[in-house]
C-alpha cells in the first residue's frame, strides 16, 4: 500500500465514523439547526454576530483608563451610599416638597425684612446648628483623608 493510498484508507474511515455519528444524533442535530433557523429568521443571529464583530473595539474602549476610572468611582459612590442610613433622607425627601412651597412663597415675598430678633433666633436654631456641624465634619474627614 503507498502512502496516498493508506491516507486515503483513513480519511474513508474517519468519514464513515463521522456519517455514523451524524446519523446517530440525527434528532439532536435537527433540533440545532431548527434552533439555529429561529434565531437567524428573528435576527438574534445577526445581533450575536455584529456583537463578536465588533467585540475587540468594545473591549478596547472597555479597558481604556478612563472607562475604569468611571467604574470604580461608580462603585465607591455605591458602597458609600450603602453604608448610609436611608430612613433620614427618606423622611426629608417626603417633607421637602412641602416645606418649599411655603418657603418658596415666603422667598418670593420680599416685603417683609427679618428682624434681627428673628435672625439671632435663626441663628440658634437646632437645624442650623446641625447642618453647619455637619458640614464641618465633612470638612474635616476631607483634611484627614488627605
Amino acid at each position: 500500500m503507498t502512502s496516498n493510498t493508506h491516507q486515503a484508507e483513513e480519511s474513508r474511515q474517519k468519514l464513515d465514523a463521522l456519517l455514523e455519528r451524524i446519523s446517530n444524533n440525527s434528532g439532536a442535530i435537527g433540533e440545532f439547526l431548527t434552533t439555529i433557523e429561529y434565531l437567524s429568521s428573528s435576527g438574534t443571529l445577526a445581533a450575536v454576530n455584529s456583537i463578536f464583530g465588533e467585540f475587540d473595539e468594545h473591549f478596547s474602549a472597555i479597558n481604556k483608563p478612563d472607562f475604569m476610572t468611571m467604574v470604580a468611582n461608580g462603585m465607591m459612590l455605591l458602597g458609600t451610599l450603602s453604608e448610609l442610613s436611608y430612613e433620614p433622607f427618606f423622611n426629608t425627601a417626603m417633607a421637602v416638597p412641602k416645606v418649599m412651597n411655603t418657603a418658596y412663597a415666603d422667598f418670593r415675598d420680599q416685603s417683609h425684612t427679618p428682624s434681627l430678633k428673628e435672625t439671632v433666633a435663626l441663628l440658634r436654631s437646632p437645624e442650623l446648628r446641625a447642618a453647619l456641624r455637619l458640614i464641618v465634619m465633612v470638612l474635616r474627614a476631607q483634611r484627614e483623608g488627605v
